[in-house]
């Protein structure tokens, strides 16, 4: 085990910094994974109107996600997730001191899309300090810095779920400070980018479109990632609305601690699963994950009120989720140039968000007018079509690249 977290030496401090910036903001998330309970049993809304509540804010994701694209690859990424964080502290701090409506919820989403417009610069910034090489352990150690913040989060997200939901709003505003200060603090304003990356990653003129139209394999990916983020999202929509129809008041707690499953194996298990893929391509470590994920998320369909069943089938899932992050953000970085990365990387974040509220809208529907377990039907189709377009993509993406294919040994 030594040996494993061992891989993880050698990486320039400022990645450090940033995963542990991640680790103590992920430490402080309490309300998202609990979105779908607060909609459904705080504020009475039924499967299909959480599903809008979700559409409306993917829909408001796409003008911020673009302009977020387009900041980080014009202006300096340090001093952008500087900024927005510092407007998601005082949303959230505001929000904390408000009774609990519909409009107080709002001012928690303008908060998160600062977050969500932040991310392009997040990762670009890890991209720019770490060789082609060396990618795969730092989006690994960000990966896993997350998860270990979350250990905690959602069970006592859980706990303060029934009487003192406030603080959970109070808590997230002053983690996302901290790692503001950490930030602020310790990463310099200009940070020296790391050499020998692969030809596919040099900076090159042009829009994003002309980009894309001599790499057309990545508009393919594209559409994979929105059937993929489908099948993803129901871990927070349809699973626990099945929570709540079968454990009642103490749905919440339960889905809390399914989360809390979560992190844990991903802690568990990130360092090995880096480790055990180093030499795999990225796209297969994405068909893996992807098939795991729909193992284990479609595998709710068979269970009631066991839930020793349920931890097991999210592992499974979890599983799922730590190859496709290992793989994920390594194959956007090495297929894009440096001058699009963050414009890119917004675009693929914007087309998940509105995808998976879309097929949660189709899953409220679904389960509004027939049940939950016709709802997990529904998933388990899209999972077939997301493993047929995958299987197919994976053909044309060597011929594209066939560079990194060599260098993957594959």
């Amino acid at each position: 085990m030594k040996r494993i977290f061992q891989m993880y030496a050698g990486l320039r401090k400022e990645v450090y910094i940033l995963c542990f910036g991640r680790f103590v903001t992920s430490m402080g998330a309490l309300i998202w994974p609990m979105l779908t309970l607060i909609l459904k049993s705080k504020l009475g809304f039924d499967a299909d109107e959480v599903a809008l509540w979700f559409l409306v804010f993917s829909i408001l994701q796409l003008p911020v996600g673009l302009l977020g694209g387009k900041l980080t690859d014009r202006y300096n990424k340090r001093n952008i997730i500087i900024l927005f964080d510092l407007i998601s502290v005082a949303t959230y701090i505001i929000t904390a001191f408000l009774p609990l409506t519909p409009a107080t919820l709002c001012i928690y989403f303008v908060g998160s899309l600062f977050q969500h417009m932040e991310w392009p610069a997040y990762d670009a910034l890890i991209a720019e300090m770490t060789s082609d090489h060396d990618r795969e352990k730092a989006y690994s150690l960000q990966y896993l810095g997350s998860n270990l913040g979350i250990v905690a989060a959602p069970t006592i997200g859980g706990l303060l779920f029934n009487n003192y939901l406030w603080l959970s709003f109070l808590i997230s505003g002053l983690a996302i400070f901290t790692s503001t200060m950490l930030i602020f603090f310790f990463i310099p304003s200009t940070v020296e980018k790391a050499k020998h990356n692969n030809t596919y990653e040099e900076n090159q003129q042009g829009t994003l479109m002309q980009v894309l139209m001599e790499r057309k394999i990545l508009i393919t990916y594209v559409l994979i990632t929105c059937v993929s983020a489908i099948v993803y999202q129901q871990f927070n929509y349809l699973l626990p609305i099945q929570m709540d129809a079968m454990f009642l008041e103490q749905g919440a707690v339960y889905f809390g601690m399914l989360t809390s499953t979560n992190a844990f194996v991903v802690i568990l298990c990130t360092p090995l699963l880096t480790q055990l893929t180093l030499k795999w391509a990225d796209f297969d470590r994405l068909r893996m994950g992807a098939l795991l994920e729909i193992i284990g998320i479609c595998s709710f369909y068979f269970y009631s009120d066991t839930l020793i069943l349920y931890m097991i089938s999210m592992v499974v899932f979890t599983l799922g989720e730590i190859m496709m992050t290992l793989g994920r953000s390594p194959y956007i970085s090495k297929r894009i140039p440096s001058s699009h990365r963050g414009r890119f990387t917004s675009i693929v974040n914007i087309f998940r968000t509105v995808s998976s509220s879309l097929g949660n809208t189709v899953v409220g529907k679904i389960v509004v007018l027939y049940s939950i377990k016709n709802g997990w039907i529904f998933v388990g189709a899209v999972g077939i079509v997301l493993v047929i377009m995958m299987t197919l993509h994976k053909k044309e993406d060597m011929k594209q690249f066939a560079l990194l294919y060599k260098e993957e040994g594959k």
